[in-house]
């Protein structure tokens, strides 16, 4: 299991914002709004932490906007201070519920602008009430609601249009906005967009410059491309740390060219030893130290953790409230029992829970918990398994009968690696995509080249790298380029703002409805028969939709 936390420069930051959570500090950060591609300094009364969908995200009070806002770690830009030398600088919230933040929807992030009233075929309401039923109501259909078929309807707040449309638009036929009217409405549009920008040709904007791939360069002479630290360099880093922690203490600065003199370094080597002092956090002692270069000068701020060390301890807090986070991370996806009891004796030891004061683990997916409790029941009797699987992709139910060897942890969610008897190969199963599972009266003998096999092709879990996979060129229209730049491989960009970035797929059935989440605003341009697959399957969706409305 992996978790992906977006580097050093957010394990700086985290550092910093999870210690100002405990003391009551106000801090001070440049943040980038995503939304207007501006950045703007902000000011904040940290509330809390939230870690989900493999980012980090604090909660806190925006004095700014005088009201609270959520903020992405990841688009911080530079440095995160502290606003004044007290001790502290706010009381605790008294009508803030960290709950309220934590678990919604992505459509539900930011202000609430009314509520949907979605229709959901048979075939996939049990799914959402699992995956999604926290974030609304799921309720049989009234004589009012007027409901296109057998199903249920599901009754959620929204605070983004496009977010809920994107939602509704991945499930294809088997999900209809009922109200509100101006959200149908939006529905169609984006689908009669999306449906004709893959109709016959769509000639993007001229090309202005090509962005080469991530990783192909390495840095040379300065350690990063090193996947361990040499012993002079690790001389080196003491001894700088050394007198970080010396200027923090006469709460001066230091000379870069002093220091490049003292360490016989370049500019370029010394910046990137403070990077890895940033990383590490630990200064020695018992200082946590956080440095940056400011032009001819070394700023350094130190944070002193005396008191914690009043008594000699087995276990720092930063470490306990790590392993409390994850214990959550995990949930009830391993066997053993004893996690519950550990985190027990853990809080206690600290004195408080984490998750209520700090740090939260957002769950991801739905609640496949006992599912994964018979899975895991099949791992260890080495029983073959037998699955009622929806194939969301392909929009169908399978029976499989297949062969566990390993729960594996990825960005959708929790997968179990197995030999699959129909198919003679290894395959990967979501576990919240099992309808039904049951441990069979049926032993199986471990095959070492299928354990082999199915940890190697897991890679694709934490790597993104899906095996034997084809690579699409996705036009994204300029409203939503920033984001595609966040979350994929730019290769190009364009003269209007638009990007064209490169998407692996395993499946054209996949492939398809990550087009339909984008809803409207991303189109594939090749390779030529995923185009026309695309063009084919929108124009089935397109022809259901005006049949409904009809």
């Amino acid at each position: 299991m992996t978790a992906k936390a977006d580097g050093a420069e957010v394990s700086q930051r985290l550092s910093k914002i999870e210690t100002a959570i405990s003391r009551r500090k106000t801090i001070e950060f440049t943040y980038y709004t995503i939304e207007r591609d501006s950045q703007e300094k902000r000011k904040v009364d940290p509330y809390h932490l939230v870690y989900r969908g493999g980012q980090f995200y604090l909660i806190g009070h925006s004095h700014e906007r005088e009201a609270v806002r959520v903020f992405r770690l990841s688009r911080i830009r530079g440095k995160v201070s502290y606003a004044s030398k007290a001790e502290h600088d706010f009381a605790g919230p008294v009508d803030f519920d960290r709950r309220d933040y934590a678990r919604r929807a992505e459509w539900q992030l930011g202000d609430i602008q009314g509520t949907a009233k979605i229709f959901l075929r048979d075939r996939i309401a049990w799914l959402v009430e699992r995956d999604f039923g926290s974030y609304g109501v799921i309720r049989s259909p009234s004589r009012g609601d007027g409901a296109p078929g057998k199903g249920q309807v599901f009754e959620t707040e929204y605070a983004s249009s496009r977010q809920i449309v994107a939602w509704v638009l991945r499930w294809r036929q088997n999900a209809t906005v009922l109200e509100p009217e101006e959200l149908a409405s939006e529905v169609t549009e984006r689908l009669e967009l999306l449906t004709e920008r893959h109709a016959g040709d769509f000639e993007p904007a001229r090309s202005v410059g090509t962005v080469p791939p991530a990783g192909r360069s390495a840095a040379r002479g300065n350690g990063r491309s090193e996947s361990s630290i040499r012993p002079e360099r690790f001389a080196r880093l003491v001894t700088l740390a050394g007198m970080l922690i010396e200027a923090a203490k006469e709460d001066s600065r230091l000379a870069v060219s002093k220091v490049i003199d003292s360490l016989h370094v370049s500019k370029e080597e010394l910046s990137d030893d403070i990077d890895l002092l940033n990383v590490v956090n630990f200064g020695g002692g018992t200082y946590v130290l956080y440095a940056e270069l400011k032009g001819d000068e070394i700023e350094v701020d130190a944070e002193p953790y005396g008191d914690s060390f009043a008594r000699p301890a087995r276990l720092l807090p930063l470490e306990a409230k790590a392993l409390v986070a994850a214990i959550d991370l995990f949930g009830d996806h391993l066997p053993q029992s004893g996690l519950l009891s550990a985190r027990k004796k853990i809080v206690a030891a600290l004195g408080h829970d984490p998750s209520e004061e700090g740090l939260e683990i957002a769950a991801s997916g739905g609640d496949d918990s006992a599912i994964a409790r018979t899975v895991n029941d099949a791992i260890e009797a080495r029983r073959v398994l037998a699955i009622h699987y929806y194939k969301e992709n392909e929009d169908e139910f399978t029976k499989r009968e297949i062969e566990p060897y390993r729960l594996a942890n990825g960005p959708e969610g929790w997968y179990v690696a197995s030999y699959d008897r129909r198919r003679e190969d290894v395959r990967h199963f979501r576990l919240d995509r099992i309808k039904e599972a049951t441990v069979t009266e049926e032993d199986f003998e471990p095959r070492p080249e299928v354990a082999d096999i199915a940890a190697i092709e897991g890679g694709w879990l934490s790597e993104g790298q899906v095996p034997a996979a084809e690579v699409a060129r996705v036009w994204v229209s300029p409203e939503r380029a920033r984001w595609a730049r966040e979350e994929h491989t730019v290769v190009e960009e364009l003269a209007d703002g638009a990007v064209l970035i490169e998407v692996p797929y395993g499946s054209g059935d996949w492939l398809l409805r990550e087009i339909l989440k984008g809803a409207g605003e991303l189109v594939v341009i090749e390779p030529d028969e995923a185009r026309e697959m695309v063009a084919r399957e929108l124009e089935v969706d397109a022809g259901a939709t005006a049949v409904k409305a009809a």
